[in-house]
């Protein structure tokens, strides 16, 4: 199976050390992508088979934690409160995929965070120009 990753990279900061100093920390390039071939079998028989069912099922719940924690974060961005957000998961299933409606601006918003400086500075740019 064909794996791809890379880094996002970051910018040059300041911060404040312990003793009140600034402390410089150095930007971090972004890397990749690179994109690699790895041995991961497809169906849960073949997983076990290679890897173990403590691998396998540790890897499944990871899995199944983080997808729960996305789709908390989805009901805290759309403003629920904690008992509702309780409500919906207690029948909460991971194959079970949920579209919480966003509007234009919320998913532009969104997609800010994801751009790089450079990106947002064209972007920027491009927003002011227009009228």
């Amino acid at each position: 199976m064909e794996v791809t990753a890379r880094t996002k990279g970051s910018p040059e900061t300041t911060s404040t050390g312990k003793d009140g100093k600034a402390v410089k920390v150095a930007a971090v390039p972004a890397r990749g992508p690179v994109k690699v071939e790895v041995n991961i079998p497809d169906g849960v028989d073949a997983l076990v088979k290679a890897f173990g069912a403590d691998v396998v099922g540790g890897a499944a719940k990871g899995a199944i934690v983080i997808a729960a924690q996305a789709r908390i974060r989805r009901f805290l961005d759309a403003g629920k409160a904690q008992a509702e957000i309780q409500k919906e998961m207690s029948t909460w299933r991971p194959d079970v995929r949920t579209v919480v409606a966003q509007s234009a601006f919320e998913k532009a918003s969104g997609a800010l965070d994801k751009l790089s400086p450079e990106e947002r500075k064209t972007l920027l740019s491009k927003l002011q120009q227009m009228k």
